[in-house]
């Protein structure tokens, strides 16, 4: 298993604030985009509300450094290969009038132990 943190950028008409949401553990980045995906709700009481299911299957075009089409990657595989939308160069912003939240996630630690894992537990941690 592994620690990673789930963060975010939020877009508003009137700035935008970036941050952890909070750490979970998975076993990889497949893990986290699943865990993402069902909008779990953290301990310190944040739900990640995302559209993830909804656009699973969403193909996008994948470009050469000549800017070739070359191939297509379905919405889960990009966020797998980005770690989140957060980190989409190419995502678009916009109608953000009552905001617009993007997620990610960093690993932190590989190989975390079961008794690591419990003292982030005790903690309210994950």
């Amino acid at each position: 298993m592994n620690l990673y943190s789930v963060n975010f950028i939020h877009y508003a008409p009137k700035g935008s604030e970036k941050g952890i949401c909070g750490y979970i553990v998975a076993n990889d980045d497949e893990g986290v985009y699943e865990l993402i995906k069902s909008e779990p709700q953290f301990p310190q009481g944040q739900t990640l509300w995302n559209s993830y299911g909804e656009r699973e299957e969403d193909e996008y075009e994948i470009y050469d450094n000549d800017y070739n089409v070359i191939g297509l990657e379905s919405f889960k595989d990009r966020m797998i290969r980005l770690r989140g939308e957060m980190y989409d160069e190419d995502v678009e912003v916009s109608d953000t009038f009552y905001g617009v939240t993007h997620y990610g996630w960093s690993l932190i630690k590989e190989n975390i132990t079961d008794s690591e894992i419990s003292v982030l537990k005790s903690l309210n941690i994950i």
